[in-house]
């Protein structure tokens, strides 16, 4: 008797991590779908007879009845949507929908647990969201990476057109993790036959690094000086605000990430070996992988596309 091909739903499949989850898995046996919050958005897989595997639906997370049908015969779920303070809502909206459909597994991303005295919002609405998941879903497991290197793209432009990081981190590390090693540890707990025995793992990347450090290694790949500028917590809070235009809940989850570093020292190798029989990428390869984001560019062709 052949084996049933399972179905897997994954939320956040436009993300870094989730369309690496399902580019991986479209290349397993099983059924793959993605749940599009926004039906015109970019597939990132693009359908055809090579991925003969991989769908895709569009669902309101607000809405319970899209999401049970977007969960409708489901096996498993990743379950990831964009960090935001509806995240809350979003999640549990979803692992109802989930437990309700019959869906058996749930691996969830996550964020590491931060005990008091450091406090990070964020990771209060990563914990509200877990501890419903462990309530109502029994096959389930959380995902806990400190810093993604894909999150460096975020700070693409103050590096392109002024050579400058800005942060408060001083000189502490901080511990970075490749998003398709990630999507690798998501796959591999997704297919797992049986229960897994962990429903918290932490992922720690191969290498910790100062901003200073980084700044180094972009000067390098973009063979042009890029500066660190270390700021106190409120400069640059203001800076980001004022300068990045930046939502408050999203400067204050900056500033309160670089606190956390400064408080609890984070691991300087990786946790993921084991889980990905591999080593995992260095920093270094995906910085040189993704040099064209960082290439530095003149600040007058930004005084001409504002004026122009």
């Amino acid at each position: 008797m052949q084996k049933i091909k399972p179905t897997i739903v994954i939320f956040g499949c436009t993300g870094a991590v989730g369309s690496e989850v399902m580019r991986q898995l479209s290349e397993c046996d099983c059924m793959v779908r993605g749940v599009l919050r926004a039906a015109d958005r970019a597939y990132p897989v693009i359908l055809g007879n090579r991925f003969s595997n991989v769908s895709y639906v569009s669902a309101d997370l607000n809405s319970k009845a899209q999401l049970r049908a977007a969960c409708a015969g489901a096996d498993s779920l990743f379950l990831l949507t964009a960090t935001s303070p509806n995240q809350v809502d979003y999640e549990i909206n979803i692992i109802d929908a989930a437990r309700e459909s019959g869906v058996k597994r749930v691996v969830k991303l996550s964020s590491p647990i931060v005990n008091l005295p450091a406090k990070v919002e964020v990771s209060e609405w990563h914990r509200i969201i877990d501890v419903y998941l462990s309530q109502n879903i029994p096959d389930f497991c959380c995902l806990r990476p400190h810093s993604f290197m894909q999150n460096w793209s975020r700070n693409t432009f103050s590096i392109q057109y002024f050579g400058k990081i800005f942060g408060s981190l001083g000189n502490e590390v901080r511990n970075y993790i490749d998003c398709r090693d990630v999507a690798t540890v998501a796959v591999n707990k997704l297919l797992a036959i049986g229960i897994p025995s962990e429903t918290s793992v932490i992922l720690a990347g191969p290498q910790a690094f100062t901003n200073g450090e980084i700044a180094s290694k972009l000067s390098l790949i973009t063979g042009k000086p890029i500066e660190y500028v270390d700021l106190k917590p409120e400069e640059l809070f203001n800076h980001l605000i004022k300068k990045a235009k930046l939502p408050k809940w999203l400067a204050t989850h900056i500033i309160e990430l670089d606190e956390l570093a400064v408080r609890v020292p984070e691991p300087q190798s990786d946790t993921i070996t084991n889980m990905i029989l591999r080593k995992p990428r260095i920093m270094d390869e995906y910085l040189q992988e993704y040099r064209h984001f960082f290439k530095r560019k003149s600040v007058w062709k930004l005084l001409f596309k504002t004026i122009y």
